[in-house]
């Protein structure tokens, strides 16, 4: 009798065990849901963040196109001992240099951003919302200064958006990881729009 007994109180402790555990993971899975306003924030953080870094990519390969190009008039111009007197070279300058730093921090925010989706069991876009998709698809179809401006046009705009969202998902948001991601990456995209206003009054 005093073995069943024993063996009664071990199987009411297992069993009293088990449940805390499924208790805590189930808290654990509460916790982890995210309000419609916190994952609203996160999946057009993720677009935003996958326009930046695929403008700045494109940016960057029409600089390089057009600085190829301008090598291959100049050796042509020079071998007839003429210069081609073109600035352009230089005025992207600026340019290639603010899209580089686009792809290198929006890559760096993305990737922060997958691992903080997936810990609250939110899936990210792997394409662009259509809005986003015209703007790159706009800005592909241009060249030279006229692509510059453009680009440089967007990247104010874009970043305006930006910088309000993190904003207020900083301000208000309710859960402290999102909030925390939001407060940390709120003064690069505040730089980078500095950046990109002293850009466009340069151009």
């Amino acid at each position: 009798m005093k073995k069943f007994n024993l063996m009664f109180i071990l199987a009411v402790t297992m069993f009293a065990a088990v449940s805390c555990k499924d208790d805590d993971d189930d808290n654990d899975s509460v916790t982890d849901q995210l309000t419609d306003s916190d994952r609203t924030f996160v999946l057009n953080a993720a677009d935003g963040g996958m326009f930046e870094v695929m403008a700045g990519q494109l940016a960057l390969k029409m600089d390089s196109m057009m600085v190829d190009s301008m090598g291959t008039d100049s050796m042509a111009m020079d071998s007839m001992g003429m210069g081609t007197g073109t600035t352009s070279g230089l005025d992207s300058a600026g340019i290639r240099s603010f899209a580089s730093m686009m792809v290198t921090d929006h890559t760096k925010a993305n990737n922060e951003l997958k691992t903080l989706a997936a810990k609250k069991s939110v899936t990210l876009p792997t394409t662009l919302t259509t809005a986003k998709q015209q703007k790159l698809d706009s800005l592909n179809a241009m060249s030279g200064s006229a692509f510059n401006r453009a680009y440089i046009k967007m990247m104010v705009s874009s970043h305006q958006e930006t910088v309000d969202m993190f904003q207020k998902e900083s301000d208000s948001g309710s859960d402290t990881d999102v909030k925390s991601f939001s407060s940390t990456w709120l003064p690069t995209f505040k730089t980078h729009l500095q950046h990109a206003q002293m850009l466009q009054d340069s151009l």
